[in-house]
């Protein structure tokens, strides 16, 4: 559980500080004790969640790795946990001020520490005996390699986060449904999305459902996102999850889990390899990782990536239930995520770079200790 918790500080710092185009000959402010000692927040609400997000696998993980290495005085370390996250969230801010294109703020730090406070009561949940007994058995679930992809399914779903409980937003939300148009890609990645929901609730919950049951899920799901800003439902979704449900109900489980595989594999080479267009010539190669997800439209960005992380999981997961083993499944993955990277170096108006190469290594490296620590 530390090397996660490590991997997630690792992340949180590669985020925080790119480009790295630091600029170590500016100063700190002449008024550097006013802006440490300043805790107004002048941010727009999508960055505040973003900042609450980003600390949360902190807390969490921090909190795990307390617990797994059977620590004396755990309370203890769980403040010193704490402080030690606040001090670095605070020098990262600190450090932001030799970054031009960042604008550092104090308050920042206050709320990745909300963020840590999530991660250490959402720690708690999942692993507190005494609370879990205080939840109906249906509903209690254990850190599994099963809860990592339906996290990221809710956070591919619902992104950006922002429900708005308003007849305007309803009727913007009907509106885009109307509007949109039909794409066989979409249609099918929403089935096999649905599929993996549906799938990995069932085993998150320990619970099988019956149709009518899943139906209802559904339709409460698909009504929360109709109310969340900038919603993007439409028809290639709407008309996927019928199908999605009819598949869930009626295919055995092995074939759910070899479909699902086969699919998001299939998925992943059209995306990165469409439209197929070889060349002599070879393309560069982009070191960075995440440089692609960096520029450009925030919004745009973290719904791609939030969404190639969903498929690379989704691949290596049903991967390991097929082959009964996530270090095999895990290593295949990475492999898998190799060969397709190489392959864009020739084929035109593509960009090969290591950002899904290290987005499979994590992915690997998760499933494992998670499958390790599941009951």
């Amino acid at each position: 559980m530390r090397l996660i918790w490590y991997i997630v500080i690792l992340f949180i710092t590669y985020g925080s500080l790119y480009p790295f185009d630091f600029g170590l000959s500016r100063d700190l402010p002449d008024d550097f004790s006013q802006w440490l000692f300043s805790w107004h927040h002048r941010t727009i609400r999508s960055d505040l969640i973003a900042n609450i997000l980003l600390f949360i696998p902190y807390g969490f993980f921090g909190a795990l790795t307390i617990k797994e290495e059977n620590r004396r005085w755990p309370l203890m370390w769980i403040i010193l946990t704490f402080i030690g996250g606040f001090l670095f969230a605070l020098f990262l801010q600190i450090l932001q001020f030799y970054l031009p294109s960042r604008i550092p703020e104090a308050a920042d730090a206050l709320t990745n520490s909300i963020g840590i406070l999530i991660g250490f009561a959402l720690a708690g949940f999942t692993n507190s005996q005494r609370v879990q007994r205080l939840i109906p058995r249906g509903l209690r679930f254990q850190l599994t390699p099963a809860l990592l992809v339906l996290v990221l399914w809710l956070a591919w779903q619902f992104f950006p986060y922002i429900p708005v409980f308003e007849g305007k937003q309803f009727g913007d939300g009907l509106s885009h449904i109307v509007s949109s148009g039909w794409s066989l890609v979409i249609w099918l990645e929403r089935i096999l999305f649905w599929m993996v929901f549906y799938y990995v609730l069932e085993r998150v919950v320990a619970k099988k459902y019956s149709m009518t049951v899943i139906i209802g899920i559904t339709l409460f799901v698909l009504i929360i996102k109709l109310a969340m800003y900038r919603s993007q439902l439409g028809w290639s979704e709407i008309s996927a999850v019928p199908l999605a449900i009819l598949l869930h109900a009626y295919l055995g489980h092995s074939v759910k889990v070899m479909l699902i595989t086969i699919g998001a594999a299939t998925l992943f080479v059209w995306q990165n390899l469409f439209p197929w267009h070889w060349q002599s010539s070879i393309n560069s190669f982009e070191w960075m990782p995440f440089d692609n997800f960096m520029t450009g439209s925030t919004w745009n960005n973290l719904s791609a990536l939030l969404r190639e992380s969903l498929l690379l999981a989704s691949f290596g997961y049903f991967l390991g239930k097929w082959l009964s083993s996530y270090r095999a499944a895990g290593t295949v993955l990475t492999v898998f995520v190799i060969g397709v990277t190489a392959l864009q170096f020739f084929i035109a108006g593509k960009q090969p770079d290591s950002t899904s190469i290290v987005m499979a290594l994590v992915l690997a490296i998760l499933f494992q200790r998670l499958a390790k620590i599941a009951p």
